[in-house]
């Protein structure tokens, strides 16, 4: 299924940014040109979070691994362009899973780790998705018996797959697969009109601002997107060939597939992955590796980088913000990228001039590396002015992002409805509003930083909330009339939802009466509150929208 415009994919191509091979086929030319070569490795912790061996797999046995997948997959009778959802956390083995689905021609959709039935079976309902994989567990939380709940639920759904160890009985286990490789035929090759790079690889969900509210989309994406996307990591963190790669993050959204896998295989490096228990425990994981480049989220970033000078590891450490401009001051001298996600839509990577101060980013053209202007451009951002209350003039320094570029999605699943672009005309064909806030540097006009969110979203990355859709759920939960979702900063400057409630009058509220619950719901973890409030009222303005700033100021000291 080709999700983009030929005159569009005509451009790209012509700029030098997409090309004509598809993501495993990359893979595969790796295997070729270095067989030899480690491909992916788990952290040495593995059995502690999830079920199964450590692997250390050379590009051979990894792409024997995805052909045996591709091939079980299309000889089970899973078409070209059928969605798989997989809910895999950091392995050897997810790797293999995502490629090998790739191979057979499938469209992958990466389901967070933090999602529970209620979402999983809300977004492979509306994928239409085949199929699933996942593991027993990851961390306690028990991902094999959710997905096979959620195919119970689902009639569509043919197969879930486990991956690892101890698989719960209902899944077909993928282990048998690598010991009998020999016996599984070659995957047939997915017969594709056009270029090949063009089709859909995935398609994950974005929350975005529309006219009259927001709304949460599938939003499907190239093999050229991804490509495109991993080039600004890959080129501004100057991943050399075969470099070893140490990412924490999980094979979903633009983080864990943008900026960790793919620089990897546009590298032919070597990952190294696994759950980031400690930042001692991502330093140990690079001094055992030799790593170069070490992912590391934003609140964590110092002491990760602290760590790696104890042991000596001479590592650019990739400063991951999801949604904000990170405020992470790393030791002085020490190489630092910032890598930021833009909604989901587009990654941003600049190098830091100086340690100790986080980048701004730039307004227009952005291309990587930054220290050269011909550099090929991979994103396109401007600045939508914000307007003042009841239709005032609009403020030249503040405002909303929008997006367009190589590695920037502007269709949506199938025949779903475009985004809605305000001041369409004037934008052009392409550009993409984020409900991202941002607001221009006063040293430098032509960059941002990132602030407030400009539409009722909260969560980030990967994890982005429908609030409006939240406040309608904790109402329905308890005996209440009125109730709202509350983003909430913590001091480590991670953001999580507190619930405001307002009991009706002579009711007796029973706080963990309440979250039980909500928990029944089946509500993802980033959407299970980590507090409840009760209030005498929901400050709201005129027109019903929830004051959730000026709430969260008010209800954050007492939390």
């Amino acid at each position: 299924m080709i999700v983009v415009s030929e005159e569009r994919s005509a451009a790209h191509l012509a700029s030098g940014v997409w090309g004509r091979v598809t993501l495993d086929q990359i893979l595969k030319k790796n295997a070729q040109t270095a067989p030899d070569r480690i491909a992916v490795a788990d952290f040495s912790d593995r059995p502690a979070w999830t079920p199964g061996p450590v692997e250390a797999l050379t590009y051979r046995v990894l792409d024997a691994r995805i052909e045996a997948i591709a091939g079980f997959f299309s000889g089970l009778g899973l078409q070209t362009d059928a969605v798989i959802g997989l809910q895999l956390p950091p392995t050897a083995d997810s790797v293999a899973i995502f490629f090998g689905a790739l191979r057979a021609g499938l469209v992958v959709a990466p389901l967070p780790l933090a999602l529970r039935e209620a979402e999983v079976a809300e977004r492979m309902k509306s994928l239409g998705a085949k199929a699933m994989a996942t593991v027993a567990e990851t961390a306690g939380e028990r991902h094999g018996e959710r997905l096979r709940a959620v195919a119970a639920e689902l009639f569509q759904i043919r197969f879930v797959f486990g991956a690892g160890a101890e698989v719960p009985d209902g899944l077909i286990p993928l282990e048998r697969l690598y010991a009998e490789m020999d016996a599984v035929g070659p995957a047939p090759d997915p017969q594709r009109r056009g270029n090949a790079a063009d089709h859909c690889a995935t398609v994950s969900f974005v929350t975005e601002p529309r006219e009259d509210g927001v709304a949460t989309v599938p939003v499907p994406r190239s093999h050229n997107h991804w490509i495109a996307t991993g080039l600004m990591t890959l080129l501004e963190a100057q991943v050399e060939t075969g470099a070893v790669i140490v990412s924490p993050f999980a094979p979903a959204g633009l983080i864990g597939i943008g900026a960790g896998l793919m620089p990897w295989l546009l590298a032919a490096g070597t990952l190294v992955t696994g759950m980031p228990g400690s930042a001692e425990r991502i330093a140990e994981e690079a001094t055992t590796h030799g790593a170069r480049h070490v992912l590391a989220p934003a609140r964590f970033a110092r002491r990760v980088a602290e760590r790696l000078e104890a042991h000596r590891v001479d590592a650019t450490v990739l400063v991951i913000g999801s949604d904000t401009t990170a405020d992470q001051p790393l030791p002085r001298g020490y190489r630092a990228v910032d890598v930021v996600t833009l909604a989901e839509r587009a990654v941003v990577a600049r190098r830091r001039r100086d340690a100790t101060r986080p980048v701004t980013l730039p307004v227009g053209r952005i291309g990587a590396p930054s220290d050269t202007s011909i550099g090929p451009t991979l994103v396109e951002t401007r600045l939508i002015p914000a307007t003042k209350p009841g239709g005032g003039e609009a403020k030249a320094d503040k405002g909303e992002i929008a997006l367009r570029g190589a590695m920037v999605p502007d269709g949506l699943w199938q025949k779903a409805e475009r985004p809605m672009l305000r001041e369409k005309a004037a934008e052009g064909d392409g550009w993409v509003r984020t409900g991202l806030g941002a607001t221009l540097t006063a040293e430098d006009p032509t960059r941002f930083v990132l602030a407030a969110r400009t539409a009722d979203i909260g969560g980030r990355g990967a994890l982005d909330i429908d609030l409006g859709l939240l406040d309608r759920i904790f109402l329905a939960a308890g005996d209440l009339i009125d109730a709202a979702a509350i983003p909430i900063q913590r001091p480590d400057g991670s953001e999580r939802i507190a619930a405001a409630v307002v009991p009706r009058p002579g009711s007796r509220f029973d706080r963990a009466g309440y979250l039980a619950d909500l928990a029944g719901l089946s509500l993802g973890l980033h959407r299970m509150p980590v507090e409840v409030f009760t209030v005498p009222a929901i400050a709201r303005a005129p027109s019903g929208r929830v004051l959730r700033a000026g709430m969260a100021s008010r209800l954050a000291p007492a939390g």
